[in-house]
């Protein structure tokens, strides 16, 4: 199972996400669910940091990604990190739909 957990600020913005797990849906290297759920993951972490130039602090390795945004973000910045995270979760929620027995999601304000 994949779990995503979105982290929201008193405001509703997010602060951090974190990826854990693998669906195993299929043999490693043959599962659509997990590469669905990486590649929209790891590219949002590197538009976040290569386009949007946001200095984010993030980790991967096999079955985790976390990625926790900076503190103040000027307006510019959080309207670019939020384009971005919201799409990422838009996908995410279709992958969920598709594969409810292989990803949940917890989107928390904290």
């Amino acid at each position: 199972m994949i779990s995503i957990y979105i982290y929201r600020n008193d405001k509703r913005n997010i602060d951090k996400f974190t990826v854990k797990g693998h669906a195993c849906a299929a043999d490693p290297g043959e599962d659509i669910v997990c590469a669905a759920v990486s590649v929209l993951t790891q590219t949002t972490v590197l538009s976040l940091y290569e386009i949007a130039n946001i200095a984010i602090e993030h980790e991967m390795k096999s079955g985790y990604l976390e990625c926790k945004l900076p503190m103040n973000l000027k307006e510019k910045e959080l309207y670019d990190t939020k384009l971005l995270i919201d799409t990422m979760l838009l996908g995410l929620k279709n992958i969920q739909q598709s594969y409810s027995e292989y990803v949940e999601i917890f989107d928390e304000e904290v």
